[in-house]
């Protein structure tokens, strides 16, 4: 039997690999929140019982999340999937938008999500630096000077707050702010992942339906209701941030006493 005119069919179609991606992802995210939610409550009971209590509490999450087995998959390798599942679907789309032959569905799929925030993905970008330098400051330095980290408390971070306001509160301040949008935002497509392309298939099938004032009626519907979805969560993220940044304004006014700040301030210099 001739070959000619046929190209062989690729083993993994670019349709399959980004819905094997994007479930990668969503799981990534569902890992990661365990540590992202549980970090985030010791940083919020400053708010309850100042840097003392935030200290006792990161004191007994500390060895559930820097476990020498439990760390590298909640937190480093969750993460690391994250992040490289996200680069991955990024670079199949702009495959799409620059091939000729893209079909309907690759179409659909390359649209934005209703479901996600207008900047979900400029946040998720914005994270990959601030994360970054985070770990290297709280993670990587004192495991470089010290050998270990897991005795420090939120007294590394007051020493920072009080001596170099300008870097640590902007540091924290944009990480708070860009980790809770982009958390929120993705929270309902990481929970309910077989729903993910439901509201832009809806939306397609929508613009059938007898315009009003240049949109159908059930497009109009669909738009108030995202509008609305999105107002309510804008001002969960903006609660979230309040909580967390007045956390950290609370433990940088509230520690008195740094034995280790001769220490702290030589780490500091490594960055700052």
């Amino acid at each position: 039997m001739s070959s000619l005119g046929t190209a062989p069919r690729p083993f993994l179609s670019s349709q399959k690999a980004y819905g094997l991606l994007t479930k990668v992802q969503n799981g990534s995210a569902v890992v990661f929140s365990v540590f992202a939610v549980t970090h985030g409550l010791q940083i919020l009971s400053a708010n309850v019982g100042g840097s003392a209590l935030a200290n006792n509490w990161i004191m007994l999450g500390r060895p559930f999340y820097q476990d020498e087995h439990l760390e590298g998959i909640l937190v480093t390798g969750s993460i690391l999937t994250h992040v490289a599942a996200g680069l991955g679907k990024l670079g199949i789309r702009l495959y799409w938008n620059n091939n000729n032959k893209t079909t309907t569905t690759t179409t659909m799929r390359s649209k934005k999500n209703p479901a996600l925030l207008p900047y979900h993905g400029l946040s998720g970008y914005l994270l990959i630096p601030l994360a970054g330098l985070h770990y290297y400051l709280v993670r990587h330095l004192p495991i470089a000077y010290y050998g270990d980290s897991a005795f420090i408390d939120f007294g590394y971070i007051a020493w920072g707050l009080q001596n170099q306001p300008l870097f640590t509160y902007g540091l924290h301040t944009a990480l708070v702010v860009a980790a809770a949008y982009h958390m929120v935002s993705g929270a309902k497509v990481a929970i309910w992942k077989g729903k993910r392309n439901e509201p832009i298939v809806a939306a397609a099938a929508a613009t059938t339906k007898v315009p009003l004032h240049g949109k159908s009626v059930e497009q109009k519907k669909m738009d108030d209701k995202v509008k609305k979805n999105q107002l309510i969560r804008h001002g969960v993220v903006a609660g979230i941030s309040v909580g967390l940044i007045s956390g950290l304004i609370i433990i940088g006014i509230d520690t008195k006493k740094i034995p280790l700040r001769l220490d702290f301030a030589k780490m500091y210099s490594n960055i700052v």
